[in-house]
């Protein structure tokens, strides 16, 4: 059986550790190389966890991201007595039916997004444990309410879909219930809702087997794996004895106490040649964050289970200007003897960006050139290899910005009077002045530079290393008299997103028009209305002269104004946490 919840805190909090990514990036162009994807197989290469998916995180998502496992399995999700879910009684996950956890861990979801940018291709969450109550109170939950769409289970489970669109699959882990007809339904349940489920067995084979073929004979493929623990409290589990599940793959589960990496290969090699198993999962990361053994145990799994193949790796994050060109590198690297011939295709583009795949046999790259009008934002771009019929994807982020440049249209608005803030200081540098949060964070000069060109509009931006940003708090900006066709921000939320702020447009014959618009927090793009993607950073300063080694951006605003009348001034909205860095008025066109 899985170790309790306690035993396994234990551990974590021993271990767990924040991390730098020590990865080098150059001026808008970033790539961090990802690890080994797994070898050529049907299966999963799991990875079990708890805290260190979503406590101090980023660090572990990034090794895990680029380590070889295939499965990202976050343990365990409690269940309350109300549906209620939780991770460990310390992360709300759910509550009434919807999703709560971005008021504890913000990043998490997005976190979970990046994982399957490097070699993880499914994400699952865990239910239960040793420890007893989470599948007892799902049987009388569905008891009372059902699994249809008014059931608190539904919506709890829809919600969390929805607020995490990398979830994959559950994994079932019931030690102490065994409670098959509502099993079965709750399992039901879930694929209708998008997910694949997985039971975690360690015992009651021809339970387990029941509950898999109840639920694929209701929703077929819904259940498409099973978690077997060869370890613990299933010491001795072997899956080509007992646990046969037909067309169904048994993933067999070993636990870094008892075995290294190299008896992992060697037991997982014995059950790959006895009865042909495609994966295999580890427990628990938690035992060796950030000491390199998880790419150990990758590797020992993917080398014991793989059959010859290949696998691609490369950039993880592509930053690519309007009216300029970025390099994405593709390496290839042949697996147990592979000698065949591999294609690369590419996934669809942004509007406005062309590439092509250049170079031949193990290193190749792709080109991307942006218009001086393309489409800004990201976009996940995957990278298929084909060889027969072995195929490898890769994933990777794609991030389109304004061009770098000093000429383009529009009259530039003069802010300087109102800078208050110091938001941007070239790389290295120390400063006391609070950043452009209050916090010591601040952009970086070097990835910003003085100037951009968005869609053709120019934006200047203040001085490096002095005042050059606006917090604002209402303050009203005298505008060139004029009639314009808009006015457009270079600007951003800090502290969280800042929903339905106001700001004032006057012009000289005295009236005026509001606008509300919602800002982004620098760290989280929310894709408002009226939102663009200005400028996509791969860190941002901090004021010890070291990086953030996030992505950032900078957001464009875009405000139309009445083209039959002169502009007087704008009146900023009055909010802190909104910061303005730049600003611009565009021409009637006519």
């Amino acid at each position: 059986m899985q170790p309790s919840i306690r035993m396994r805190f234990v551990s974590c909090y021993h271990q767990l550790s924040i991390v730098r990514v020590t990865a080098i990036f150059l001026l808008l162009l970033a790539v961090a190389f990802s690890a080994e994807a797994a070898f050529a197989q049907t299966g999963y290469t799991g990875i079990f966890g708890g805290g260190p998916f979503y406590k101090n995180a980023s660090a572990n998502i990034t090794e895990i991201e680029n380590s070889g496992f295939t499965e990202a399995i976050v343990w365990s999700v409690e269940v309350s007595t109300t549906g209620d879910l939780n991770f460990n009684g310390e992360f709300p996950l759910t509550s009434g039916g919807a999703y709560v956890g971005d008021s504890y861990y913000p990043n998490f979801p997005s976190d979970m997004a990046t994982l399957k940018l490097g070699t993880v291709k499914r994400v699952t969450f865990s239910i239960g444990s040793s420890n007893y109550g989470d599948w007892e109170n799902i049987t009388n939950l569905i008891n009372a309410q059902g699994t249809g769409p008014g059931s608190i289970l539904y919506q709890d489970f829809q919600a969390l879909k929805t607020a995490i669109p990398a979830l994959d699959a559950i994994d079932f882990d019931d030690e102490n219930s065994f409670n098959s007809p509502t099993t079965i339904s709750f399992g039901v349940m879930l694929g209708n809702l998008g997910y694949h489920v997985l039971p975690d067995a360690f015992d009651d084979s021809s339970y387990w087997t029941n509950v898999v073929s109840q639920i694929n004979s209701q929703l077929p493929g819904t259940a498409d794996g099973v978690h077997l623990q060869a370890y613990a409290g299933g010491a001795g589990n072997n899956p080509c004895v007992g646990w046969n599940f037909g067309t169904v793959p048994v993933f067999p589960g070993l636990w870094d106490l008892n075995d290294t990496p190299s008896q992992v290969q060697s037991t997982m090699t014995g059950w790959h040649n006895q009865c042909g198993i495609v994966g295999g999962f580890m427990w628990l990361y938690d035992d060796f964050v950030g000491n390199g053994l998880a790419a150990q145990y990758a590797s020992a799994i993917n080398t014991a289970v793989g059959a010859p193949g290949f696998t691609l790796s490369g950039s993880r994050n592509v930053f690519l200007n309007q009216s300029a060109t970025a390099n994405a590198s593709i390496t290839i690297t042949d697996v147990n003897g592979f000698n065949g011939t591999v294609t690369l295709s590419l996934s669809s583009l942004p509007k406005g960006v062309r590439a092509s795949i250049q170079g031949t046999g193990n290193t190749r790259k792709v080109v991307f050139t942006a218009s001086s009008s393309a489409s800004t934002g990201f976009t996940t771009m995957t990278v298929t290899g084909t060889s027969g019929t072995i195929t490898q994807t890769l994933n990777f982020t794609l991030a389109v910005s304004a061009a770098v440049g000093t000429t383009g249209t529009g009259t530039e608005v003069n802010l300087s009077s109102e800078f208050n803030l110091n938001g941007i200081y070239t790389d290295g540098t120390i400063y006391s002045t609070g950043g452009l949060d209050g916090g010591g964070y601040s952009y970086s000069a070097n990835l910003l530079t003085t100037s951009r060109v968005f869609n053709g509009t120019l934006f200047t931006f203040g001085p490096a290393n002095e005042l050059d940003a606006v917090g604002c708090s209402g303050q009203t900006v005298t505008l060139t008299p004029g009639t314009f066709s808009s006015l457009m921000l270079l600007a951003t939320g800090i502290e969280g997103n800042q929903a339905s702020k106001t700001l004032t447009v006057k012009y000289t014959d005295g009236t005026s028009t509001k606008f509300t618009q919602s800002f982004s927090d620098w760290f989280t793009p929310k894709k408002y209305s009226g939102e663009s993607e200005g400028v996509a950073m791969a860190y941002r300063n901090f004021d010890n002269g070291t990086k953030d080694r996030r992505t950032f951006n900078l957001y464009a605003y875009t405000f139309t104004l009445n083209p039959a009348k002169s502009v007087k001034s704008v009146t900023l909205p009055n909010d802190t946490h909104v910061v303005v860095l730049a600003a611009t008025l565009l021409p009637v066109k006519h």
